[in-house]
C-alpha cells in the first residue's frame, strides 16, 4: 500500500466478543479521501478472534500480525512496525467508529504542524441500561468507561484516552514505543492501568503538544459485566496500581492517598452512587499502595505474595 496516509492499529486477545462489531464499523465506514490501513495484532487469543479477522480480510485493508507474548502494550509495540503513512491513529478492539471516523481524523493530516498528538471522542455504548442516577450523574465515565467529550482545542496529555487518539508517524521515528509493564496483561488480571496516559505524557515531556479533535468518534463497548461494584473495584484497583507505577517511573516520592473520612462514611450510605464512590476511592488507595510495596520494599516471600493477591 505504497500511498497510505492514516495506519489504524489496535491490539485483540480473544475479542470474539466485541471485535465483529467494531471490524464492521470499520466496512461501514464513509471512505476518506486518502488511503488507509488497519492493523490488527493479534496477541495470543484463543477463542475465535483469529477466524473473525480473516472473515473481514477481504472487506478492509487489513494486515494483521501475531505476538503471543501476553501485553496489550507489546502487542502494539509489534504493531508500529507495520505503520504508514503520516498519521497513526490507536483503537481498541470493542471500540466502534462513526461512519464519518476516517473522514474526521483526514482533516488532521495538515493540521498546524507544532501538534503532533492528538485525542478523539469517545461516547459509551451501553449493551444493557445502566441505572437511571448513574446515566444521570455520569458518574465516573471517565475512569469507568472512557468518556470523552471536550471542546476542540489543545488539551493536557493526561486528557487523551486509548480507545480513540492519534499521533503523527514522524514522532515515533523519534523512538518513543509503549511501556510494557502498564496495561491489560492476560499474566496478571489485576494489570496497572494508565497505559495509554503514561505514553502521552512521556511525549508531551519531550515538548510534543496535543490538541483534542471533537469530530472523530468511537463507541466504547461498556458490556453487563463492567456495571457491577465487582468490575468497578477491580478498576480502580488497577488505576491506582498504574498511578503509582508513574510515579515511579518518573522518579515522584510514592505518597499513597488515603480515603476521607467522607469515603469511609459513604460505605454504608443507603444511597447507591455514595456506595459506589466510596467503594472506587478505597480500592484506587489500595492499588496504589500495593504497587508501592512491589516498588519500594524489598522483595520477601511474604510481601510479593500479598502483592500479588490484589483486590479481594
Amino acid at each position: 500500500m505504497p500511498n497510505v496516509e492514516l495506519t489504524v492499529l489496535l491490539a485483540t486477545r480473544n475479542g470474539e466478543q466485541v471485535l465483529p462489531r467494531t471490524l464492521g464499523g470499520y466496512r461501514r465506514l464513509s471512505a476518506p479521501a486518502v488511503d488507509w490501513k488497519i492493523v490488527v495484532v493479534d496477541n495470543g487469543s484463543t477463542d475465535a478472534t483469529p477466524a473473525i479477522i480473516r472473515s473481514f480480510a477481504q472487506d478492509l485493508p487489513l494486515q494483521t500480525l501475531q505476538q503471543p507474548a501476553a501485553g496489550k502494550n507489546r502487542a502494539l509495540n509489534t504493531g508500529l512496525a507495520a505503520v504508514e503513512g503520516r498519521l497513526l491513529i490507536l483503537t481498541d478492539d470493542d471500540a466502534i467508529p462513526s461512519p464519518s471516523f476516517l473522514q474526521e481524523w483526514v482533516k488532521y493530516l495538515d493540521f498546524p504542524r507544532h501538534y503532533d498528538l492528538f485525542g478523539g471522542a469517545i461516547a459509551p455504548l451501553f449493551d444493557v441500561q445502566p441505572p437511571r442516577w448513574m446515566l444521570v450523574r455520569r458518574l465516573q465515565f471517565e475512569m469507568m468507561f472512557s468518556e470523552r467529550n471536550l471542546p476542540e482545542g489543545p488539551v493536557d496529555a493526561g486528557d487523551l484516552y486509548g480507545p480513540n487518539m492519534a499521533v503523527r508517524t514522524s514522532v515515533l521515528q523519534r523512538g518513543f514505543r509503549f511501556d510494557e509493564e502498564l496495561g491489560p496483561n492476560a499474566l496478571d488480571p489485576d494489570y496497572p492501568m494508565g497505559d495509554e496516559t503514561e505514553f502521552c505524557r512521556r511525549l508531551a515531556s519531550a515538548r510534543v503538544k496535543c490538541w483534542f479533535a471533537s469530530g472523530p468518534l468511537v463507541h466504547h463497548i461498556v458490556r453487563p459485566g463492567q456495571l457491577t461494584a465487582t468490575a468497578w473495584a477491580k478498576r480502580a484497583y488497577r488505576v491506582g496500581r498504574g498511578r503509582a507505577h508513574q510515579m515511579w517511573k518518573r522518579g515522584d516520592i510514592l505518597a499513597p492517598p488515603t480515603p476521607s473520612w467522607i469515603d469511609w462514611l459513604a460505605m454504608v450510605s443507603p444511597v447507591a452512587r455514595h456506595r459506589l464512590t466510596s467503594l472506587c476511592a478505597r480500592r484506587l488507595a489500595q492499588g496504589f499502595r500495593d504497587e508501592c510495596v512491589r516498588r519500594t520494599e524489598a522483595p520477601s516471600v511474604s510481601s510479593l505474595s500479598d502483592a500479588a493477591r490484589g483486590p479481594s
